[in-house]
């Protein structure tokens, strides 16, 4: 059985009426995902509070309400998948790259924030503590129009997709080093 979808990210732009840019709507999605690993957001309520005490989403409408909420069942049944169908929720690959960077750079922004809020990382594998200097470094990425020609821009857009699939699995990583083996799960 595969992971559900998220919600159309550009349709819960809209959804927003302006009050959401889409770094910052990524950066909602990186918040729950730190949360979730965390398992400081056990209900859509505790992320929807969260959203509110960051001054991200204050006061959604019913509709904005409704796709946030979707969210954050659609990411935690992602992140309980076997199968690793656990996606970021970035703008599509059709948007420019430096909108793409900005948000992902947010998104990673977010997850710190997330995993920070339930106290101390230094429970962490090194490896983990290791990959959070990483997305802290993500988290300052910024990319301007005049920065790209053509070819550098093959070359970006490669490199883009390389660092979206890296912090995926990071936040796999954290997920499983703050949840720890299940109850009758081997540790190897």
């Amino acid at each position: 059985m595969s992971a559900p979808s998220l919600p159309d990210f550009e349709h819960t732009l809209q959804l927003s009426g302006g009050r959401l840019d889409a770094p910052e709507l990524a950066e909602c999605h990186g918040l729950l995902c730190g949360l979730v690993c965390r398992e400081s957001s056990r209900t859509a309520g505790d992320y929807l509070k969260q959203l509110s005490a960051m001054q991200l989403v204050v006061s959604p409408d019913r509709a904005l309400h409704a796709a946030l909420a979707q969210v954050w069942q659609s990411t935690v049944d992602q992140l309980e998948d076997e199968e690793l169908g656990f996606r970021l929720w970035l703008p599509d690959d059709e948007e420019p790259l430096e909108q793409r960077t900005a948000a992902l750079a947010h998104w990673c922004s977010g997850f710190l924030a997330g995993l920070g809020s339930a106290g101390q990382v230094d429970v962490l594998s090194a490896e983990a503590r290791e990959a959070i200097a990483d997305l802290q470094e993500i988290a300052r990425a910024e990319l301007s129009p005049s920065d790209q020609d053509q070819q550098a821009g093959e070359d970006d857009e490669t490199a883009y997709a390389e660092i979206v699939e890296y912090v995926r699995v990071v936040a796999l990583l954290m997920r499983e080093d703050f949840r720890g083996p299940k109850g009758g799960e081997a540790i190897h």
